[in-house]
């Protein structure tokens, strides 16, 4: 399952790799090594999907061998948990889209047993949780493997239609999903690490070793690297949800993957909330050694020349490599779309949608989890905050997959389900010099 999951991150890298570079080709600014990006961008999708179909065939027959029940005899009865042939060879994503929360919390919750793709997704997650060294499981539990994430408090009752009650009907139409906040870290390229099992660390040549000019016959001086680490350790983010059983009984449309997606969705804005502004540790905002734009005693608008020193203090430090840009929140980028970059009017320093656009030939995109409740001088708790950088130096490591608790006793009496979810993830910079950030940006 991880080489399959890899294969496809490595797909899904270079296609969006092709994407940038298309949108440079149409912005007219294309030369021989956006030409050469494009050539190694394809082959690189060229081996992903090569590899993605040689791990999907490994796991179809690999299931196919599971499937397989010995005929059983009077004297040497077996039993044998058989899969469905219908989820033979199934990928990842279909499993997930075959899932059925509802049914797993029912089942569950009643003692009766996981059954079918409940039961295998069930076994895949337990089986991810102990490769990570998680091997104790309380009675009643679910355990997802890591390419099904859940998580956030959001209570569902029948007899209360906003928090579940429209769903409780003879037709229903599709469920209008909430406006939630546009994740953006992972699209701006941070290097994701999966079923990691003991924390991890990075060994860091932090100062080079230095030449000296001499005469010949003159002792050289000596001269010694020098080295630390980087380490990822997993941090518990935890959530619970409280399921009715009417809800449970009578939903008529696919509420646990609306469930699903919510709780999905909570977890991953938690986690880049903690990547942003983690007080005190390795957030972006506040580890030490990031880059730093000031504008002024009360802080202030960005000009050209304020953009430009974003990128030229990640040039200075020998940073200015990989999956490189830009990110502002909303309300800085519509700023930046109406500032001009120079007198003569030559364009505007923001140019492009909130989520394709780009600044000095850098991708830019807009993100609601910045902080928005910054101070300096004068202004408190209003000021907003933008980033530049390498966002491939951002490592994000998971432990294991995410445990569901299934609890129908302590609110029993209301006729309640508690979903409790349990998820191990991780975050460091390898280099904190390789962003640039500014903690003091006007909002209007």
């Amino acid at each position: 399952m991880k080489n399959l999951l890899e294969a496809k991150q490595a797909r899904t890298d270079a296609t969006q790799r092709i994407t940038e570079l298309r949108a440079k080709a149409t912005a007219g600014t294309w030369g021989e090594a956006e030409q050469s990006a494009l050539d190694a961008a394809k082959r690189d999708l060229d081996a992903a999907d090569a590899a993605v179909k040689r791990f999907e065939d490994f796991e179809a027959l690999e299931t196919r061998a599971i499937a397989w029940t010995p005929t059983a005899t009077a004297s040497n009865p077996v039993t044998v948990n058989v899969i469905s042939s219908e989820n033979r060879g199934d990928k990842p994503e279909n499993v997930a889209k075959q899932f059925r929360l509802l049914d797993a919390v029912k089942e569950s919750a009643y003692g009766r047993g996981l059954t079918g793709v409940n039961a295998e997704i069930d076994q895949e997650g337990k089986k991810e949780a102990r490769a990570a060294g998680i091997d104790k499981f309380g009675t009643g539990s679910i355990t997802l493997p890591s390419f099904m994430v859940h998580g956030e408090k959001r209570d569902m009752l029948a007899g209360t239609t906003t928090a579940g009650g429209y769903t409780v009907q003879t037709e229903v139409g599709q469920l209008i999903d909430f406006l939630y906040p546009r994740l953006t870290v992972k699209e701006m390229g941070a290097t994701y690490l999966t079923g990691l099992t003991g924390n991890i660390d990075f060994p860091r040549n932090d100062a080079a070793a230095a030449v000296a000019r001499t005469t010949e016959g003159a002792t050289s001086t000596e001269t010694s690297p020098t080295f630390d680490r980087v380490q990822l350790t997993p941090v518990r983010y935890a959530a619970y949800t409280d399921v009715s059983k009417q809800v449970a009984i009578q939903s008529t449309i696919g509420m646990e993957n609306f469930v699903r997606n919510a709780l999905n969705s909570a977890l991953f804005r938690a986690l880049e909330t903690e990547i942003f502004t983690n007080s005190g540790s390795n957030g972006l905002f506040d580890i030490s050694g990031t880059n730093d734009i000031t504008l002024g005693t009360n802080g202030g608008d960005l000009t050209w020349a304020d953009v430009v020193k974003f990128e030229t203090e990640v040039s200075a430090d020998n940073a200015d490599m990989g999956r490189m840009g830009y990110l502002f929140t909303p309300q800085v980028a519509g700023k930046l779309k109406a500032a001009k970059r120079d007198v003569a009017g030559n364009g505007f320093i923001w140019e492009g949608p909130n989520m394709e656009a780009q600044v000095n030939g850098y991708r830019a995109k807009a993100s609601n989890l910045l902080p928005k409740t910054l101070s300096k001088g004068g202004f408190t708790s209003v000021l907003h905050g933008g980033l530049f950088g390498n966002w491939e130096e951002l490592i994000i490591g998971q432990w294991g997959g995410v445990d569901l608790l299934i609890n129908p006793y302590t609110k029993g009496k209301e006729a309640l389900i508690e979903v409790i979810l349990n998820a191990w993830f991780g975050f460091a910079v390898r280099h904190a010099a390789s962003f640039t950030k500014c903690d003091e940006l006007y909002p209007s």
